[in-house]
């Protein structure tokens, strides 16, 4: 008789986890609480799926399940979507895509895959309870039972709970004993204190950006820095968000708009622009560098206003040193998280030290723990979906064992 496997979650890694543990030959059930499964894997890459990223960077991983290292080594995201007959490309940063360049493609492959392989797809279904009896497991749904000789939870984080991810299932396993990383948004918005914010609403520009602990650089990210009323958004704040929210309000973020000048260059740049446009309106003194809104907002936090000639607003050594300063060094308080309705990924959830290598539960044999629901995350640019299909696998080829 077939090993029979139940996956709780249809996303990425739950997709990915069924169909290798029914490739290895068990009898499986996958559940999604959502009408459809696959929501989530159609938001990624903002609809052009992100499936992956070429090589192993762990230095773009984070959390306590040091597993995860040798899990992606073992897996190819190319191979594995080539059985699929999905074609992927690559661009020039690593970045993995569908040569389709749509994530429904991915997300199409993946059913037909799970039905040509006997996966029974049962959708509109919520995980509400879960019991281990003997050597069986018995997942209670609502107002109906299944029973398994393994359980893998594919449930995700707290991130996206509109694509069905909201934590739910971390208060049962608590209670199971299993220890939970406390969830926090990532990959998302950091709301920050400044005055100047809604004047800056929609303005981008490119930045080395920093964040800063108790004073001290912890992180450094460049690229372009988009401006909302009320938060700094864009990829390299996105990387910067989950040490945002670890901190709190000890964190600030600091933008230095000139990173290729060192000080005493950039000093020497600024004098000469200020020679060059003192008889010019101080509001566009930096069009050169940025976009003259935020110039403007520059120029007002330096010497107090922005309207007037350069030469009146920058008259000696020490009001050019203030610009100086900020657009080396401008500081924005952290004042709080995003709400995980903002944040495309989960930092937190199970500790690696509930789990064994194949991340099966040390608590409790014949559960398993794949995806965000596990205390890993990544950075942007794939790597989250690289976790997802390679500990997908390695549960479901470790479920289907006798």
């Amino acid at each position: 008789m077939k090993r029979r496997v139940l996956v709780a979650g249809g996303g990425a890694s739950g997709l990915a986890a069924a169909l290798t543990a029914a490739k290895a030959g068990a009898q499986v059930i996958l559940l999604e609480r959502l009408p459809r499964v696959g929501k989530k894997i159609l938001a990624t890459g903002n609809g052009r799926c992100n499936l992956g990223h070429t090589g192993c960077d762990f230095s773009k991983y984070h959390g306590t399940v040091p597993q995860y290292k040798s899990i992606l080594q073992q897996f190819d995201t190319q191979d594995f979507f080539a059985e699929l007959g999905i074609l992927t490309r690559t661009d020039s940063e690593g970045r993995m895509y569908p040569a389709s360049g749509a994530a429904a493609s991915v997300l199409d492959a993946l059913r037909l895959a799970c039905a040509r392989w006997g996966v029974q797809e049962i959708c509109d279904c919520k995980l509400t309870g879960l019991q281990q009896k003997n050597s069986h497991w018995q997942v209670i749904c609502e107002d109906r039972s299944f029973f398994a000789d393994a359980v893998i939870l594919a449930a995700g984080g707290c991130a996206a709970p509109n694509c069905g991810t909201d934590g739910n299932l971390l208060p049962l396993l608590e209670s199971m004993g299993h220890t939970v990383i406390k969830p926090l948004p990532a990959l998302c918005p950091v709301p920050v204190q400044a005055d100047c914010l809604r004047s800056l609403k929609g303005m981008r520009v490119q930045a080395e950006v920093t964040l800063l602990a108790d004073g001290t650089p912890r992180k450094t990210e460049r690229g372009e820095v988009q401006f909302a009323d009320t938060a700094l958004s864009g990829i390299c704040v996105f990387n910067l968000s989950r040490l945002a929210a670890v901190y709190g309000k000890r964190a600030q973020i600091a933008l230095n708009l000139l990173p290729d000048l060192e000080d005493e260059e950039a000093d020497r740049l600024l004098t000469q622009w200020i020679t060059l446009h003192s008889e010019d309106e101080a509001e566009s003194l930096l069009i050169g560098l940025v976009p003259k809104r935020v110039g403007s907002v520059c120029i007002k936090l330096a010497a107090g206003k922005s309207q007037g000639k350069v030469k009146e607003l920058f008259p000696n050594a020490a009001t050019r040193r203030k610009l100086l300063a900020l657009l080396k060094h401008w500081v924005f308080p952290v004042k709080g998280m995003a709400a995980f309705s903002q944040a495309q990924v989960t930092a937190g959830g199970i500790s690696g030290r509930c789990v064994t290598p194949q991340l099966e539960s040390r608590l409790a044999k014949g559960l398993f723990f794949c995806g965000e629901l596990l205390d890993v995350d990544g950075d942007c640019g794939g790597y989250n979906l690289d976790w997802a299909w390679a500990s997908g696998c390695c549960v479901g080829k470790a479920a289907a064992k006798e």
